[in-house]
């Protein structure tokens, strides 16, 4: 298993997405499994907080690169920045 040393978010509501998204890869890597659980954080996560959907959609996307669910991760904020584009 590979081990990623990466910082906890200073968000509460990211940290514990983070948390989550760390079990889940931990148990199914990159499977439809993994990624639907992914999508259910991400749905449980903007419906707590609507106002703040780029921000907090570009730090999961940010999440699944770090723990190696992707190797380039498309960001909404800067679809110019060398993202693939959708």
């Amino acid at each position: 298993m590979q081990v990623h040393a990466v910082r906890t978010p200073s968000d509460p509501a990211l940290a514990a997405i983070w948390n989550r998204l760390q079990r889940q890869y931990a148990l199914h890597k990159r499977s439809a499994s993994f990624w639907n659980a992914y999508q259910d954080m991400q749905q449980d996560l903007l419906y707590d907080h609507p106002r703040d959907m780029e921000r907090l959609c570009d730090a999961m996307a940010g999440m699944a690169e770090r723990l190696g669910a992707v190797e380039h991760a498309q960001l909404l904020r800067h679809r110019d920045a060398g993202c693939t584009s959708r």
